[in-house]
Protein backbone atom coordinates (compact mmCIF):
# COMPACT_ATOMS: atom_id res chain seq x y z
CA UNK A 1 0.00 0.00 0.00
CA UNK A 2 0.95 3.75 -0.09
CA UNK A 3 1.67 5.68 2.72
CA UNK A 4 4.25 8.19 4.02
CA UNK A 5 6.71 6.71 6.01
CA UNK A 6 9.20 8.79 8.39
CA UNK A 7 12.55 7.16 8.30
CA UNK A 8 14.43 10.31 10.20
CA UNK A 9 12.86 13.34 11.82
CA UNK A 10 13.12 16.50 9.55
CA UNK A 11 11.57 19.24 7.71
CA UNK A 12 7.49 17.55 7.03
CA UNK A 13 7.40 19.78 3.93
CA UNK A 14 10.06 16.92 2.81
CA UNK A 15 7.89 14.22 3.21
CA UNK A 16 7.12 11.38 0.55
CA UNK A 17 4.92 8.47 -0.54
CA UNK A 18 6.77 4.69 0.21
CA UNK A 19 5.14 1.61 -0.98
CA UNK A 20 4.59 -0.12 2.80
CA UNK A 21 3.49 -3.58 3.68
CA UNK A 22 -0.62 -3.64 4.59
CA UNK A 23 -1.03 -2.94 8.27
CA UNK A 24 -1.86 -6.62 10.03
CA UNK A 25 -5.17 -8.26 10.11
CA UNK A 26 -7.14 -6.89 13.50
CA UNK A 27 -6.87 -8.19 16.79
CA UNK A 28 -8.83 -8.78 19.71
CA UNK A 29 -10.44 -5.07 20.19
CA UNK A 30 -8.84 -3.52 16.83
CA UNK A 31 -10.62 -2.27 13.56
CA UNK A 32 -9.00 -1.72 10.06
CA UNK A 33 -9.52 1.34 8.71
CA UNK A 34 -9.51 2.25 4.34
CA UNK A 35 -8.40 5.73 5.35
CA UNK A 36 -10.41 8.43 3.40
CA UNK A 37 -9.11 11.43 4.37
CA UNK A 38 -6.44 12.82 7.60
CA UNK A 39 -6.41 16.16 9.05
CA UNK A 40 -3.05 17.98 8.43
CA UNK A 41 -2.41 19.60 12.33
CA UNK A 42 0.75 21.17 13.66
CA UNK A 43 0.92 17.55 16.49
CA UNK A 44 1.62 16.00 13.57
CA UNK A 45 4.26 17.88 12.08
CA UNK A 46 5.77 18.32 15.67
CA UNK A 47 6.14 14.72 15.77
CA UNK A 48 7.93 14.46 11.43
CA UNK A 49 10.33 17.48 13.13
CA UNK A 50 10.94 15.04 16.10
CA UNK A 51 10.05 18.27 18.15
CA UNK A 52 7.39 16.99 20.51
CA UNK A 53 8.01 15.55 23.76
CA UNK A 54 6.92 12.19 22.82
CA UNK A 55 8.75 10.84 20.21
CA UNK A 56 8.10 8.24 17.99
CA UNK A 57 9.95 4.72 16.86
CA UNK A 58 11.35 5.12 14.05
CA UNK A 59 10.59 4.04 11.39
CA UNK A 60 7.01 5.34 11.79
CA UNK A 61 3.78 6.58 9.31
CA UNK A 62 2.36 10.23 10.59
CA UNK A 63 -0.89 11.13 10.95
CA UNK A 64 -3.18 11.60 13.82
CA UNK A 65 -7.07 12.78 12.80
CA UNK A 66 -8.42 10.57 10.31
CA UNK A 67 -11.74 9.56 9.11
CA UNK A 68 -12.72 6.46 6.61
CA UNK A 69 -14.29 3.22 6.12
CA UNK A 70 -14.17 0.10 8.45
CA UNK A 71 -12.57 -2.54 6.70
CA UNK A 72 -12.37 -5.37 9.02
CA UNK A 73 -12.94 -5.61 12.77
CA UNK A 74 -11.68 -7.93 15.24
CA UNK A 75 -12.81 -10.30 18.10
CA UNK A 76 -15.27 -8.26 20.82
CA UNK A 77 -15.65 -4.86 18.49
CA UNK A 78 -19.58 -4.51 18.58
CA UNK A 79 -19.63 -0.82 17.73
CA UNK A 80 -18.55 -0.53 14.26
CA UNK A 81 -19.05 -2.72 11.64
CA UNK A 82 -17.16 -3.76 8.24
CA UNK A 83 -18.72 -0.79 5.71
CA UNK A 84 -19.44 1.63 8.61
CA UNK A 85 -17.72 5.35 8.37
CA UNK A 86 -16.18 6.32 11.48
CA UNK A 87 -13.92 9.19 12.24
CA UNK A 88 -10.60 8.11 14.41
CA UNK A 89 -7.61 9.20 15.92
CA UNK A 90 -4.29 7.97 16.54
CA UNK A 91 -0.93 8.88 17.79
CA UNK A 92 0.42 8.21 14.16
CA UNK A 93 -0.88 6.05 11.53
CA UNK A 94 -3.28 8.21 9.81
CA UNK A 95 -1.27 9.13 6.31
CA UNK A 96 -1.71 5.99 4.24
CA UNK A 97 -4.23 3.88 2.54
CA UNK A 98 -4.95 1.65 5.53
CA UNK A 99 -4.60 1.33 9.16
CA UNK A 100 -5.31 -0.72 12.04
CA UNK A 101 -6.31 0.54 15.20
CA UNK A 102 -8.08 0.15 18.78
CA UNK A 103 -11.84 0.22 17.69
CA UNK A 104 -12.09 2.26 20.83
CA UNK A 105 -9.92 5.34 18.77
CA UNK A 106 -13.18 5.04 16.22
CA UNK A 107 -16.41 7.09 16.78
CA UNK A 108 -19.48 5.99 14.32
CA UNK A 109 -20.43 8.83 11.49
CA UNK A 110 -23.72 8.85 9.66
CA UNK A 111 -22.74 6.63 6.37
CA UNK A 112 -24.08 10.05 4.49
CA UNK A 113 -20.83 11.90 5.82
CA UNK A 114 -17.82 12.39 3.25
CA UNK A 115 -14.77 11.34 4.99
CA UNK A 116 -12.59 13.89 3.77
CA UNK A 117 -15.41 16.36 5.68
CA UNK A 118 -15.10 14.16 9.18
CA UNK A 119 -11.06 13.98 9.14
CA UNK A 120 -10.30 16.73 11.14
CA UNK A 121 -13.17 15.99 13.75
CA UNK A 122 -11.34 14.36 16.19
CA UNK A 123 -8.65 17.28 16.91
CA UNK A 124 -9.19 20.71 15.97
CA UNK A 125 -13.16 20.37 16.00
CA UNK A 126 -13.29 18.68 18.69
CA UNK A 127 -11.56 20.82 20.25
CA UNK A 128 -13.07 23.84 20.03
CA UNK A 129 -16.93 22.10 20.79
CA UNK A 130 -15.51 20.20 24.14
CA UNK A 131 -13.69 23.34 25.30
CA UNK A 132 -16.38 26.24 24.01
CA UNK A 133 -19.30 24.31 25.37
CA UNK A 134 -18.24 21.48 27.99
CA UNK A 135 -15.10 23.56 29.39
CA UNK A 136 -16.32 27.32 28.44
CA UNK A 137 -19.71 26.91 28.74
CA UNK A 138 -20.89 29.56 26.30
CA UNK A 139 -24.13 30.65 26.69
CA UNK A 140 -26.77 32.29 23.69
CA UNK A 141 -25.98 35.63 22.96
CA UNK A 142 -22.18 36.40 24.73
CA UNK A 143 -19.40 37.33 22.52
CA UNK A 144 -16.33 34.69 21.80
CA UNK A 145 -12.64 36.85 21.06
CA UNK A 146 -10.88 33.88 18.91
CA UNK A 147 -7.32 34.36 18.29
CA UNK A 148 -5.19 33.38 15.26
CA UNK A 149 -9.06 33.13 13.86
CA UNK A 150 -8.16 32.02 10.20
CA UNK A 151 -6.41 28.25 10.81
CA UNK A 152 -8.02 25.20 11.54
CA UNK A 153 -8.14 25.76 15.45
CA UNK A 154 -9.24 29.59 15.08
CA UNK A 155 -12.14 28.59 11.71
CA UNK A 156 -13.68 25.37 13.92
CA UNK A 157 -13.86 27.80 17.22
CA UNK A 158 -15.62 30.77 14.85
CA UNK A 159 -18.01 28.04 13.74
CA UNK A 160 -18.39 26.23 16.80
CA UNK A 161 -19.34 29.44 19.32
CA UNK A 162 -21.52 30.46 16.30
CA UNK A 163 -23.74 27.11 16.50
CA UNK A 164 -23.87 27.61 20.35
CA UNK A 165 -25.13 30.82 19.82
CA UNK A 166 -22.75 33.42 20.61
CA UNK A 167 -21.07 36.31 18.92
CA UNK A 168 -17.53 36.09 17.34
CA UNK A 169 -14.69 39.16 16.95
CA UNK A 170 -12.06 36.89 14.92
CA UNK A 171 -8.28 38.50 15.13
CA UNK A 172 -6.35 37.39 12.12
CA UNK A 173 -3.20 39.13 10.50
CA UNK A 174 -4.18 39.63 6.80
CA UNK A 175 -7.35 40.97 4.56
CA UNK A 176 -7.60 37.46 3.50
CA UNK A 177 -7.52 35.74 6.56
CA UNK A 178 -10.10 37.88 8.07
CA UNK A 179 -11.96 37.92 4.93
CA UNK A 180 -11.84 34.58 5.21
CA UNK A 181 -13.31 34.79 8.90
CA UNK A 182 -16.25 36.61 7.80
CA UNK A 183 -17.13 33.87 5.42
CA UNK A 184 -17.19 31.27 8.35
CA UNK A 185 -19.48 33.81 10.38
CA UNK A 186 -17.66 35.67 12.51
CA UNK A 187 -19.43 38.72 13.30
CA UNK A 188 -16.50 41.17 13.52
CA UNK A 189 -12.59 40.96 12.87
CA UNK A 190 -9.69 42.74 13.62
CA UNK A 191 -5.81 42.88 13.18
CA UNK A 192 -4.39 41.97 16.56
CA UNK A 193 -1.39 42.79 14.74
CA UNK A 194 -2.09 46.49 14.50
CA UNK A 195 -1.58 48.53 17.54
CA UNK A 196 -4.85 49.60 18.69
CA UNK A 197 -6.26 46.27 17.90
CA UNK A 198 -7.62 46.34 21.84
CA UNK A 199 -9.60 49.47 21.26
CA UNK A 200 -11.30 48.73 18.30
CA UNK A 201 -12.32 45.05 20.50
CA UNK A 202 -13.60 47.53 23.47
CA UNK A 203 -15.62 49.30 20.39
CA UNK A 204 -16.92 46.50 19.19
CA UNK A 205 -18.32 45.43 22.73
CA UNK A 206 -19.17 48.86 24.05
CA UNK A 207 -16.61 49.15 26.05
CA UNK A 208 -17.74 46.14 28.29
CA UNK A 209 -15.17 43.22 26.86
CA UNK A 210 -15.58 39.74 25.73
CA UNK A 211 -17.01 36.83 27.34
CA UNK A 212 -14.58 34.52 26.06
CA UNK A 213 -11.22 34.34 24.57
CA UNK A 214 -9.82 31.12 22.91
CA UNK A 215 -6.51 31.26 22.45
CA UNK A 216 -4.46 28.82 20.45
CA UNK A 217 -2.14 31.64 19.88
CA UNK A 218 0.12 32.57 23.29
CA UNK A 219 2.89 34.68 23.84
CA UNK A 220 2.13 38.40 24.09
CA UNK A 221 -0.93 38.43 22.59
CA UNK A 222 -2.04 36.35 25.77
CA UNK A 223 -1.48 39.61 27.68
CA UNK A 224 -3.44 41.59 26.05
CA UNK A 225 -6.51 39.42 25.17
CA UNK A 226 -6.84 38.79 28.72
CA UNK A 227 -7.53 42.08 29.52
CA UNK A 228 -10.38 41.97 27.78
CA UNK A 229 -12.22 39.97 29.26
CA UNK A 230 -15.35 41.31 31.09
CA UNK A 231 -15.94 40.52 34.61
CA UNK A 232 -17.04 36.98 34.90
CA UNK A 233 -15.54 36.11 31.55
CA UNK A 234 -13.62 32.71 30.79
CA UNK A 235 -9.86 32.47 29.09
CA UNK A 236 -9.47 29.19 27.40
CA UNK A 237 -5.55 28.38 26.57
CA UNK A 238 -6.09 26.20 23.66
CA UNK A 239 -2.36 26.56 22.66
CA UNK A 240 0.98 28.36 22.02
CA UNK A 241 2.50 28.56 18.56
CA UNK A 242 3.72 31.94 19.24
CA UNK A 243 5.54 30.53 22.45
CA UNK A 244 4.66 30.55 26.04
CA UNK A 245 2.38 33.15 27.38
CA UNK A 246 3.43 35.04 30.73
CA UNK A 247 0.19 36.65 32.75
CA UNK A 248 -0.07 38.40 35.30
CA UNK A 249 -2.06 36.70 37.94
CA UNK A 250 -3.63 39.67 39.38
CA UNK A 251 -5.76 40.17 36.42
CA UNK A 252 -8.00 36.98 36.93
CA UNK A 253 -8.33 38.70 40.51
CA UNK A 254 -9.04 42.19 39.49
CA UNK A 255 -11.40 41.09 36.56
CA UNK A 256 -12.91 38.04 39.16
CA UNK A 257 -12.39 35.63 35.52
CA UNK A 258 -10.86 32.29 35.11
CA UNK A 259 -8.57 30.94 32.89
CA UNK A 260 -8.76 27.03 31.78
CA UNK A 261 -7.05 24.64 29.91
CA UNK A 262 -8.51 23.23 27.01
CA UNK A 263 -6.75 19.52 26.88
CA UNK A 264 -8.82 17.51 24.38
CA UNK A 265 -6.20 15.04 24.50
CA UNK A 266 -5.59 14.70 27.71
CA UNK A 267 -9.06 14.32 28.46
CA UNK A 268 -9.99 11.67 25.96
CA UNK A 269 -7.19 9.58 27.55
CA UNK A 270 -8.36 9.84 30.88
CA UNK A 271 -12.12 9.59 30.19
CA UNK A 272 -12.83 8.12 26.49
CA UNK A 273 -16.48 8.76 27.31
CA UNK A 274 -15.92 12.49 26.42
CA UNK A 275 -15.93 10.91 22.71
CA UNK A 276 -19.12 10.25 21.47
CA UNK A 277 -21.34 13.16 22.56
CA UNK A 278 -18.71 15.50 21.02
CA UNK A 279 -18.32 13.61 17.38
CA UNK A 280 -22.40 12.98 17.59
CA UNK A 281 -23.04 16.75 17.99
CA UNK A 282 -19.94 17.48 15.10
CA UNK A 283 -21.46 14.97 12.99
CA UNK A 284 -25.37 15.65 13.47
CA UNK A 285 -24.51 19.86 12.97
CA UNK A 286 -22.69 19.08 9.60
CA UNK A 287 -26.11 16.68 8.33
CA UNK A 288 -28.39 20.10 9.28
CA UNK A 289 -25.87 23.00 8.08
CA UNK A 290 -24.71 24.68 11.26
CA UNK A 291 -21.22 23.96 10.39
CA UNK A 292 -19.49 23.40 7.19
CA UNK A 293 -16.26 21.27 8.11
CA UNK A 294 -15.58 20.98 3.99
CA UNK A 295 -11.94 21.61 4.19
CA UNK A 296 -10.05 24.70 2.27
CA UNK A 297 -7.94 22.75 0.64
CA UNK A 298 -7.60 18.80 0.01
CA UNK A 299 -3.80 17.59 -1.34
CA UNK A 300 -3.02 13.90 -2.84
CA UNK A 301 -0.55 12.09 -0.58
CA UNK A 302 1.81 12.76 -3.07
CA UNK A 303 1.24 16.59 -1.91
CA UNK A 304 1.10 15.69 1.98
CA UNK A 305 4.36 17.68 1.91
CA UNK A 306 2.88 20.83 0.62
CA UNK A 307 0.19 20.82 3.26
CA UNK A 308 2.43 21.06 6.14
CA UNK A 309 4.16 23.38 4.02
CA UNK A 310 1.68 25.54 3.95
CA UNK A 311 0.17 24.82 7.95
CA UNK A 312 4.05 25.81 9.51
CA UNK A 313 4.41 28.84 7.25
CA UNK A 314 1.19 30.48 7.93
CA UNK A 315 -0.21 30.83 4.51
CA UNK A 316 -3.11 28.19 5.00
CA UNK A 317 -6.49 29.25 6.13
CA UNK A 318 -9.00 26.47 7.41
CA UNK A 319 -9.06 23.02 7.41
CA UNK A 320 -6.75 21.40 5.67
CA UNK A 321 -6.64 17.64 4.68
CA UNK A 322 -4.41 14.67 2.95
CA UNK A 323 -6.92 12.04 0.83
CA UNK A 324 -5.05 8.65 1.01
Amino acid sequence: MRGIQITEFGNPAAIGVSELPQPPEPGPGEVRLDVGGVGVGFFDGLLIRGDYQIRPELPFVPGSSMAGTVESVGEGVAHVRPGDRVAAFALHGGLAEQVTLPAASCAPLPPDLEPVQAANFFISWATSLFGLREIGNVKEGETVLVLGASGSTGTTAIECARALGAKVIACASSEDKRNHCLTHGADAVVDYTADGWRDEVKAITGKRGVDIVYDPVGGDTSEAALRLLAPGGRFLVVGFVAGMAKLPMNLPLLKRCSIHGVNWGGTVMADPTVVPPVIKTLAEWTLSGRIDPTPTRVYDLADAGQAFEALFGRTSTGSLVVRP
